[in-house]
């Protein structure tokens, strides 16, 4: 049988026809996975340059196209994972940023295991039939000055075909509406910019002159200095964005502000993505405005930007803390907030906890007692920002079961019933978090401000099933970006007239310095002066050049630095 195995798949998949049919499955797969026709002459050049790579080497003609082939679909097939899984098609920087990260890598292998065996299955069979079929093709007598120039007519036939998109669609687009077959092969042209300066440049190079954006902090004796406790609400959308899933009046109730109302805020992520919103609350900007290079600010802006809230508010006397979940490394977050300011980062291993073990209580335990020490032996008004966690993805198996929410009824139980779980158990540490803010809000008074991050995959799913997905991925206001903000003051007042509109991400932080009258500088002043004029908008916002200015002007006054 192992000996007449090897000829009878020669002829089968060696045979003119099976090329054929094969050349047809691959066609509708690209379409199948893209959906988008503009993109699929690319990804075929691609393929076909990938081809003559392995043919310069191998002198094996089908063995080069099946190979490429195969290739791609497994990438494909890891981008559809990672979209289904983070909001976001598969980048050529994952390899470089993720890849190396040995923090995530631990974190993805804990959690999400099947997937990586799965994976590693697939690769293995895609392994042996390609071997198969590399021994049982005869090599032909092509001469390498034939076979290397092909590798070049393929490359410049992608370089032409390359998508040339509107400069505020395209960057992004393959990315967040998921065309997975397409969206690898499209971001090799992004490879080059790891080296010069940051595109956003590029973007904003047509704006009209403005006056720098200079580094003013006012920290005078008209501001208040409350304590500020920023709370990241991992995974939570506000109430009535995704009808399906009821919540409960007692539930509603802990995503109101300090005036009773649910104030809604929009991000720049689905599922996951944690990091670019906490990154747009923290600076001031939109990832969006950075295009491809929205999930990769962490590593590509540390030591970037300047003028950030930690480092106004160190500026004016505060200590400045930030709580985060995961280990230091991952993502490059903990390097990244500690050069926008953060005078001192306690991550995972820092409070003795392992991602995704604990409730958000034990991150709250381990503030209150920050906050004790301060408040005995450092007069400096404090700044303690936190990432939660529990209410993170996955949703197939029960997280701390021994935890018991109340009972209540979902749209079917499992995932969505999980989630449930997980959210009723982080709204009840939190609002015990806040009682005990409330009761001691210390000499300078307090402040919490709490957003939720981004969608959780089943919120997502519920929103996209049975409706068009793409027009909803690709529109910042559409439900899947609404979130929620709070804002409570306990000892020191709010202008909740200030609150008036829903927000983005970016635009928080201003509001809230406002509606506490605390210490703010010319940038974020300027930011808020934005988000009235685009009425909370800032990415998509009707007036660009006014955000174009806004950004040349941050360049300009050395806020960001783009080479």
């Amino acid at each position: 049988m192992t000996g007449n195995w090897r000829p009878r798949f020669a002829t089968v998949i060696l045979h003119p026809a099976a090329v054929v049919a094969a050349a047809a499955l691959y066609f509708l797969l690209v379409y199948y996975f893209d959906t988008r026709w503009r993109f699929m002459p690319y990804t075929f050049a691609v393929t076909l340059a990938l081809a003559g790579i392995f043919f310069v080497f191998s002198r094996r003609a089908v063995f080069s196209l099946y190979a490429a082939g195969t290739l791609i679909m497994l990438l494909t097939l890891l981008s559809v994972v990672k979209f289904k899984l983070k909001g976001l098609a598969l980048h050529a920087y994952d390899f470089f940023f993720t890849g190396t990260d040995l923090s995530i890598v631990d974190f993805l292998w804990a959690h999400y295991r099947f997937h990586a065996v799965v994976g590693g299955l697939a690769i293995v069979l895609a392994g042996v039939l390609l071997t198969g079929l590399f021994r049982s093709e005869r090599p032909l007598r092509v001469p390498l000055v034939v076979r290397l120039p092909l590798v070049f007519v393929f490359a410049l036939a992608a370089e032409v075909t390359h998508p040339i998109h509107n400069p505020r669609e395209a960057d992004y687009l393959p990315y967040i509406a998921g065309y997975n077959a397409s969206a690898l092969p499209l971001s090799l042209r992004n490879l080059p910019d790891l080296l010069g300066e940051l595109p956003i440049a590029a973007r904003v190079a047509h704006a009209s002159a403005a006056a720098p954006l200079v580094d003013e902090v006012d920290c005078g004796p008209s501001r208040v200095k409350p304590d500020l406790f920023m709370v990241l609400s991992e995974s939570q959308t506000a109430p009535g964005v995704v009808p399906r899933i009821p919540m409960a009046a007692e539930l509603v109730d802990t995503f109101r502000s300090g005036d009773g109302t649910i104030k809604p805020l929009h991000v720049e992520t689905i599922g996951a993505g944690t990091w670019m919103t906490n990154f747009s609350v923290l600076t001031g900007l939109s990832t969006a405005d950075f295009g491809w290079q929205a999930a990769y600010v962490t590593q590509l802006l540390e030591k970037r930007v300047k003028g950030a809230l930690p480092e106004v508010l160190a500026r004016c006397g505060y200590r400045t803390v930030a709580v985060m979940p995961l280990p230091f490394s991952a993502l490059n977050e903990g390097a990244f907030l500690t050069s926008i300011g953060f005078q001192e980062i306690y991550d995972a291993d820092a409070m003795g906890v392992k991602p995704m073990t604990v409730r958000d209580k034990s991150y709250f335990a381990f503030i209150d007692d920050l906050v004790a020490d301060h408040r005995r032996n450092d007069p400096r008004p404090l700044f303690v920002h936190v990432q939660t966690m529990f209410a993170h993805q996955p949703y197939d198996y029960v997280l701390l079961p021994d935890e018991q929410a109340p009972p209540q009824e979902y749209d079917g139980m499992g995932e969505v019933g999980e989630y449930m779980r997980r959210v009723w158990l982080a709204r009840a540490d939190l609002q015990a978090f806040l009682a005990r803010r409330k009761a001691e809000p210390g000499p300078h008074g307090t402040v919490v401000a709490e957003f939720g991050d981004h969608h959780a995959t089943v919120t997502r799913d519920h929103l996209t099933g049975g409706r068009p997905a793409e027009a909803m991925l690709t529109d910042f206001r559409s439900p899947l970006y609404e979130t929620f903000y709070r804002v409570e003051g306990f000892g020191t007042p709010i202008d909740y007239r200030v609150l008036h509109q829903a927000e983005d991400a970016a635009f928080l932080s201003a509001r809230v310095l406002a509606a506490a009258n605390m210490p703010v500088s010319r940038m974020w002043s300027d930011l808020l002066a934005l988000s009235e004029a685009c009425k909370g908008w800032l990415h998509t916002c009707a007036d660009r050049t006014g955000v174009d200015r806004h950004i040349k002007g941050r360049i300009e006054g050395g806020l960001l630095a783009v080479n």
